[in-house]
């Protein structure tokens, strides 16, 4: 697995402004708290239209969402697809050996020079080089085996919620923006 890096200090800015005005706009509504007035600095201000003020935090929590997200594509890579693929592989192991045994039934045992993820043959479909007879100097021929997404649906899910959620990368970047949404949605 690839070494985790720290976040930057952009997108460290934007993502404490978008997780304060998420968590304010929460509050305000499972609170049903009413602003009427506010006091700060020994300055008070009183408001005859306190609906604006959930107004103003939908669109600065908007605002922020969007810096968030244009901060957080410029990251560097995160490692996801490869810890999906070592994932993947290392779940659907038992399920690759099985179907290589009933492709190739005279040749069970036969090596696999593949991991799932090396080549696709279609959109949900990947090959995998199967050593599938001796030839005549001691070497094997090669095939390939297809698996198809569907054959390792559920390795797949498993991976790939995984490879996202049991790494600080879930916390530190997509747990950020499913606030946001949910913050806008319960404010509507």
């Amino acid at each position: 697995m690839e070494k985790a890096h720290d976040l930057s200090a952009g997108l460290l800015r934007q993502r404490r402004n978008l997780i304060l005005t998420c968590s304010a706009l929460i509050f305000l509504h499972y609170a049903q708290a009413e602003i009427n007035s506010f006091q700060i600095l020994g300055l008070s201000a009183t408001f005859k239209r306190p609906e604006v003020i959930i107004l103003g935090l939908k669109l600065m929590t908007m605002y922020f969402s969007y810096r968030y997200w244009l901060y957080f594509i410029q990251e560097p890579s995160f490692g996801i697809k490869f810890e999906f693929y070592r994932r993947l592989n290392q779940y659907a192991n038992k399920k690759i050996t099985k179907l290589r045994d009933d492709e190739y039934p005279d040749g069970k045992g036969l090596e696999l020079y593949e991991d799932l993820g090396v080549r696709k043959s279609g959109i949900f479909t990947w090959s995998i080089m199967v050593g599938s007879e001796k030839d005549g100097v001691g070497g094997e021929n090669t095939g390939y085996l297809s698996v198809s997404m569907s054959q390792v649906w559920w390795q797949s899910l498993k991976a790939g919620v995984l490879a996202i959620v049991a790494r600080s990368f879930f916390t530190d970047y997509i747990f950020p923006l499913i606030l946001a949404v949910f913050a806008i949605y319960v404010s509507l």
